[in-house]
Parts: C-alpha cells; structure tokens; sequence
C-alpha cells in the first residue's frame, strides 16, 4: 500500500518536471469586430484576421480618418472573461490617450497594453493624427504577456474610442490562452 503522502510528492515531482520541461502559453485571436459610430468622422476599412501559418492568426484593422488632424482622442480599455458570456475581467481603464503617449509611464497596465500593439501599428506617436489608423499583422506570443497575469481561457479586449469626447468606434478583438505541454 503506498502512503498519500509518497504520492502526493510524486506528483509534485512530475507536475514540477513538466512545467520545467516543457510549459508554454499559446494565445490566439478568434475573432473581431469592428463598429463605426460616426461615418463622417472616421470608418473602418480593414477589420479582419488572417491565418499565417499553422497556429498563427494575426490582427489586421485599418480606420481612416476624415476630420483630421485629431488632436483629442479618449481611449476605454475593457477586459473580458468568457463565463456564460463576456464578463468583465481584471483591467478597465479609461485613459486621455494623448496624454498617454506624451508620458506613458503614468499608466503602466495601459503601457503594457499599448506595447503589445505597439510593434504592428503607426500610433506610436504624439498626437495630432492625420492618417489613417493602421494595425498590421499583429500576432499574439507569449512574451507580450508576461507582465499581464491571465489565466487558461477565452477574452475579449474591447477598446471605445472617443475623439472630443464624442463615441466613434468600438473594436472587440477576442482571443483565447492555453496551455500546452511537451516533454
């Protein structure tokens, strides 16, 4: 008869082997939607998602802008957890977002959040915007979440986007995070 104690720590033992071994987070997009509030101020002509190989999806949106130059643009940030629908999870933040980009160490969640769409898109700068609103190519990896501490499920990360505080356009971007393991 073995003890609960021996296999209790056997199981410690392959549960620590396995996460050294081999754990690894996969995050995919599955889905996004884009809603024009204001044809006449803005409007989106790409929103889509594009397989790129075998695990891969990436991110694709391109808003045009038709009153330019913006000078006054709010962001909303929402997370969502998929629990007999999207309930709200962990981040909602509302930030000035001209403001942000001036000094973006006053927000460090929005900061991380910003940084992962940072290397696809052309908002990396101060406002005033007059161009169009590119994300291209954005692919999920690991990395880019490793100060966001979320668990094994299906999101939704829901942008509102305010321009002299008026609503112009609402971005769900839905993803899921996994875990997968090899020996």
């Amino acid at each position: 008869m073995i003890s609960g104690s021996f296999t209790f720590g056997i199981v410690v033992f392959f549960a620590i082997l396995v996460f050294q071994l081999g754990a690894k987070s996969i995050f995919k997009f599955t889905n996004i939607k884009c809603q024009d509030h204001d044809l006449n101020f803005s409007r989106s002509e790409v929103c889509r998602l594009k397989v790129i190989g075998r695990g891969l999806v990436s991110l694709n949106v391109r808003v045009g802008l038709y009153k330019t130059p913006v000078t006054n643009v709010t962001l909303n940030m929402g997370f969502y957890k998929k629990a007999n629908g999207f309930k709200p999870f962990l981040y909602n933040y509302t930030v000035d977002f001209c403001d942000f980009v001036r000094n973006r160490k006053r927000y460090p969640v929005v900061k991380v959040i910003f940084d992962i769409f940072l290397s696809a898109s052309n908002i990396n700068h101060t406002c005033p915007y007059d161009h169009a609103i590119v994300v291209d190519n954005l692919v999920l990896d690991e990395g880019k979440f490793q100060y966001l501490p979320i668990p094994e499920g299906e999101y939704m990360l829901k942008l509102r986007v305010f321009a002299y505080n008026d609503l112009k356009a609402t971005v769900e971007a839905y993803y899921y995070r996994k875990m997968s393991f090899s020996l």
